[in-house]
């Protein structure tokens, strides 16, 4: 897939090749309160009313979460989405740059919860929360 264009500053994120692949591309940038991920609203993205479908952000939410959950634990440990709750607040629109930011709340030895918001340069679009699953574990 082709790299979008996207504001200075963003670095891509890894793209695998799975679903992500598709929904994508996303980018990153470091913060000091840790990391933000963001892709821009393409036509592909919209739903027939013309902004970003539900599905799209809801797939970018279990997306940002993951990587969350992955920016703490070490690169051999696997984990799966249990559960993600989403609360849809606003609507994205096409050309604007639609951003995440995530976070763990609490561990134990077997799942992890994060929680986390979307929003563009304007609003807040939605918060999600979830479970994971360390798997193997």
């Amino acid at each position: 897939m082709a790299t979008a264009e996207f504001p200075a500053g963003w670095s891509p994120c890894p793209q695998g090749q799975g679903f992500s692949s598709l929904s994508g591309p996303y980018f990153e940038r470091r913060e000091a309160d840790g990391w933000i991920r963001a892709f821009k609203v393409e036509a592909r993205h919209l739903n027939p009313e013309g902004v970003v479908h539900g599905g799209v952000l809801t797939a970018f939410a279990d997306y940002a979460c993951y990587r969350a959950v992955g920016d703490v634990l070490s690169h051999d440990v696997r984990f799966a989405t249990i559960t993600l709750t989403c609360n849809f607040l606003a609507a994205g629109k096409e050309g604007g740059v639609v951003m995440a930011r995530a976070g763990i709340t609490r561990r134990t030895r077997s799942v992890i919860f994060a929680q986390g918001e979307i929003f563009d340069e304007d609003r807040p679009l939605m918060t999600m929360s979830g479970v994971w699953k360390l798997l193997g574990a």
